[in-house]
């Protein structure tokens, strides 16, 4: 694994699937939905694209701001998130 990217569990509710994919943490929590909106979208032609989704954490039930960047987060390997 390279230092600037985390492993996490992305669960996607629209499309009721799972992925684990790495985010990278330099990026902003808006810039990395862009980029999973359209990795998902390139896997599952029924994920719609869509500039309104969120990135939910799963354990401490809380919504991200999409303008902090990942590592100014409680992110990490092993994390729990949803697209929605």
């Amino acid at each position: 694994m390279k230092d600037n990217k985390i492993n996490v569990e992305l669960i996607v509710p629209a499309i009721k699937e799972r992925y684990n994919v790495f985010i990278p943490i330099n990026k902003t929590i808006g810039e990395v939905i862009t980029i999973l909106n359209k990795i998902i979208n390139e896997l599952d032609d029924s994920f719609p694209i869509s500039n309104k989704l969120s990135i939910f954490d799963c354990i401490e039930n809380k919504l991200y701001d999409i303008n902090i960047e990942v590592y100014k987060t409680n992110i990490r390997n092993g994390s729990i998130l949803a697209l929605i």
